[in-house]
């Protein structure tokens, strides 16, 4: 990376730029509006030390006549900063304005480049570990930048990336500071402050470096996310039926039978948590916050009283998931679910059969995905606003819609429309999902309304095996094999509306 940028810098060694520096470099107490930076114009001669190209520094001189993004900054301010710098700045501080001649141009085409290498493809581990094959490992991060910016990877999740890697950068920078300011021997208090911020680092160092294995990224978060056993029954196999309201009066209850055991919580998550197999929880209108309910392991039914819109749900943002279930028998009634920063799906079907009924769903992240295995059923609900498919059915997953609504998915995405093929359900070929679709409104959709993932040549194997072929595994798969899996997919669709949504109706 030196030899490269030295190599361009060659090319010219005075040109115009704008010095873009951290504010606190000119203001100590700063009580307004925030600033991103603090930008100067100036002429800059390069003659760079040939060492890292993160440590590059050229000389610069305020250009005539002044100019600065900061309106009131004082003249005399900035050239004591720099008589204090020696006129030195970080050269990846500057950047070449436009309007000057090529080889200017190439300069800023190089420092962008070395930007781009630093901000996104280095890792301060890399020149402290044995890499075989650097890049591969290059290549696996090109990948996942490549992934975020088309949107393969949703927004919440790149952000949730992004928010790790500054963090990661963050406290690299706050041990080196506090190590330097060590004068002496250190202290058993400095020592033991060192060892925890240096574990801080090593943990974020670990979820980046899950994030750059492309098969980590498959789905969703990188840990489990059901992470406590099954209950079962109560002892004496009791039921218990769960009261979710602020304040629980007589009309309530009036309508259940005398001996219905009741416990009564003002927070959903005390009422999750003190579920058992057979249990229900009753949630009365307002609005909630829940983590629990991505740790259903439990056969229950959760449903609210009133009027859907009035039973609103939301997700705790600084968590992975928001419904997941693991249980046998699951049944969601008469809610809303709202995603606000949660990674994963707004529900996940991880194993066993979960049920919507009459819900609204609407979703920040990824919409409705039901595992291999797992079986979903969705009737008389609302599925908007997810940044993928409304519903993906992972291979050897079943799910039956009847009389929802899916509408406006896709449409938050980043990638170009001409790339977007997802919509409102997708269906991912090998094994086979089950689907069963009958008068659904599939509609609005930037992508499909519903559409097939064919299978590649990495599935061959599978495919061969599910059809009985007798070609050998390393036989390339040719267009009659997979029209033959495409038949066998169990796909039964009665009088569903599929409109208006940009890329077609269904896709094959």
């Amino acid at each position: 990376m030196s030899k490269y940028l030295l190599e361009k810098l060659k090319l010219r060694d005075k040109w115009l730029g704008v010095w873009k520096t951290n504010p606190e470099l000119f203001f100590v107490k700063y009580e307004g509006p925030p600033i991103p930076f603090v930008g100067i114009l100036v002429e800059v001669t390069c003659r760079p030390h040939q060492n890292s190209s993160s440590c590059f520094e050229v000389t610069v001189s305020v250009a005539e006549p002044f100019s600065s993004n900061i309106a009131n900054i004082p003249r005399d301010l900035v050239d004591g900063i720099l008589e204090e710098m020696e006129h030195s700045v970080p050269l990846l501080e500057v950047y070449p304005i436009e309007g000057q001649d090529a080889d200017t141009w190439d300069i800023a085409l190089a420092l962008e480049v070395v930007r781009f290498f630093y901000d996104f493809l280095w890792r301060d581990w890399d020149s402290e570990e044995n890499c075989e094959n650097y890049s591969a490992l290059i290549e696996e991060r090109i990948n996942l930048w490549c992934d975020i910016q088309d949107g393969t990877i949703p927004a919440p999740i790149a952000q949730r990336f992004k928010k790790t890697l500054e963090e990661y950068k963050k406290k690299r920078v706050e041990l080196i500071e506090y190590q330097n300011n060590i004068k002496e021997d250190p202290s058993t208090a400095e020592t033991i402050e060192c060892w925890k911020k240096y574990y801080e680092i090593v943990m974020l160092c670990g979820l980046l470096k899950m994030w750059e294995d492309l098969r980590l990224r498959a789905h969703g978060p990188f840990s489990p996310r059901i992470l406590r056993r099954r209950k079962g029954k109560r002892d004496f196999e009791e039921i218990v039926t769960h009261i979710v309201a602020k304040v629980m009066t007589t009309d309530m209850v009036k309508d259940l039978s005398s001996d219905t055991l009741l416990q009564q919580h003002d927070d959903l998550d005390l009422a999750l948590d003190s579920c058992y197999s057979g249990d229900t929880v009753v949630i009365f209108p307002g609005e909630y916050q829940s983590a629990n309910l991505a740790l259903l392991t439990d056969d229950i039914i959760i449903k609210g009283v009133g009027k859907r819109e009035e039973i609103m749900i939301t997700s705790k943002p600084s968590h992975d998931s928001f419904v997941v279930s693991k249980a046998d028998k699951v049944k969601l009634m008469n809610l809303s679910l709202i995603q606000q920063g949660t990674v994963d799906g707004i529900v996940v079907v991880e194993s066993g059969h979960m049920t919507l009924e009459n819900c609204v769903l609407k979703c920040e992240g990824t919409g409705v995905c039901v595992l291999t295995g797992a079986t979903l059923t969705i009737t008389d609900s609302e599925i908007t606003g997810a940044q993928g498919a409304g519903v993906e059915l992972y291979p050897g997953s079943i799910a039956i819609l009847e009389r929802n609504e899916i509408h406006h998915c896709n449409n938050l995405r980043t990638s170009d429309s001409s790339e977007s093929t997802l919509g409102g359900v997708n269906i991912k070929a090998l094994p086979a999902p089950k689907l069963k679709m009958t008068n659904n409104h599939i509609y609005n959709n930037n992508g499909y309304g519903v559409s097939t993932l064919q299978p590649t040549e990495q599935f061959f194997i599978v495919a061969e095996e599910a059809l009985n072929e007798g070609a050998a595994s390393g036989d390339k798969i040719d267009d009659k094999m997979i029209c033959k899996i495409m038949q066998n997919l169990n796909l039964e669709m009665n009088n569903n509306k599929i409109e208006a949504n940009s890329k077609g109706d269904i896709r094959h």
